[in-house]
């Protein structure tokens, strides 16, 4: 997934974005202390939203496109120092990367790469980076978003030629196959994946008309599609964030026009809604992470430098905070 939010086991929540001067900038609260945060890199040297991914012993990687339309790679934690490093040069990158790292250490990152191509890099720990073309030019438009299965399947969605969004997938040591979600003039923004444990893929994006789009496959079969709110809800240049939880209730985050909107619907029920805010803030995204004991967390980030965390736990209402 491409989210500036991750949320640890003991309940440290942790963000990421792109600071004044281009900076990179991480913020971290452990429950109940107030929100910290620290430089992970100075100016001019970030200029995309970043994305991140926290491994099960702590350390935190970051992915963001840097100068010169590179691509770069932070890693460290919250306190300690932070190790810098390109992954790729100059004229490779052309959007959000979106990095997922699997529970051996290696590193998947994934990004828009030159004429509209999918590029994909990994690394296992203590190793260089690889890198291997997904799709070719003229295939792919936006952001791209990774999900990495236990079986080590990767699983990327991305909008393709004419709006349409496709999906593209590999397993360890295999080439990569792909599939049409849906077709032309379906998708505007880049799509948002979860895989759950059963092996059912859910994706978001922005529809035609302003619309919000949810699509879903279980394995061996086909994809379906369900609008989730109507024309008008959900606005450029923002690209909805999914979350899935254990009882497999799908959480959305999506912004519309000055507003912020959850959707939920657990297996077999309707989509339902509640604004997050109505403050009339201008979002630019938005990054959605639920907790073991059901609280929702989201990273938004609002126009100039503003990045405002929200919070809420079941039955209760939106609470928020602005973090820059």
């Amino acid at each position: 997934m491409a989210s500036s939010i991750f949320v640890r086991p003991d309940g440290q929540a942790d963000i990421v974005a792109r600071g004044p001067g281009n900076t990179l900038m991480y913020h971290w609260a452990t429950p109940g202390s107030p929100w910290r945060n620290t430089q992970v890199a100075g100016a001019g040297t970030t200029f995309s939203a970043p994305s991140l991914f926290v491994r099960p012993d702590g350390g935190a990687d970051i992915v963001a496109q840097g100068p010169g339309f590179s691509l770069m790679h932070h890693r460290g934690m919250p306190g300690s120092g932070w190790r810098g490093a390109q992954l790729a040069g100059p004229g490779t990158t052309y959007s959000v990367p979106s990095v997922f790292v699997r529970p051996d250490g290696r590193a998947d990152v994934v990004a828009r790469g030159p004429d509209f191509s999918l590029a994909h890099y990994w690394a296992t720990p203590g190793s260089p980076w690889h890198t291997a073309q997904v799709a070719g030019a003229g295939t792919v438009g936006y952001v791209p978003s990774v999900f990495i299965r236990p079986d080590g399947r990767a699983d990327v969605v991305a909008q393709g030629p004419d709006s349409s969004l496709v999906h593209y997938w590999a397993t360890p040591g295999s080439p990569w196959h792909t599939a049409q979600v849906a077709g032309v003039r379906t998708t505007f923004s880049g799509p948002s994946i979860f895989v759950r444990p059963d092996g059912r893929a859910d994706v978001v994006a922005r529809g035609s008309g302003d619309t919000l789009m949810h699509y879903s496959a279980a394995p061996g079969s086909g994809w379906r599609s369900a609008q989730v709110a109507g024309p008008d809800t959900t606005v450029s240049p923002s690209a909805p964030s999914i979350f899935v939880r254990p009882d497999g209730q799908a959480d959305l985050v999506a912004v519309g026009p000055g507003t912020l909107t959850h959707y939920w619907a657990r297996p077999g029920e309707a989509w339902r809604s509640a604004q997050v805010t109505a403050g009339g803030e201008t979002f630019l995204a938005a990054s959605i992470f639920v907790r073991p004991d059901g609280r929702a967390d989201v990273a938004a980030l609002g126009s100039g430098a503003a990045l405002l965390y929200y919070w809420a736990t079941p039955g209760s209402g939106w609470q928020g905070t602005r973090l820059q």
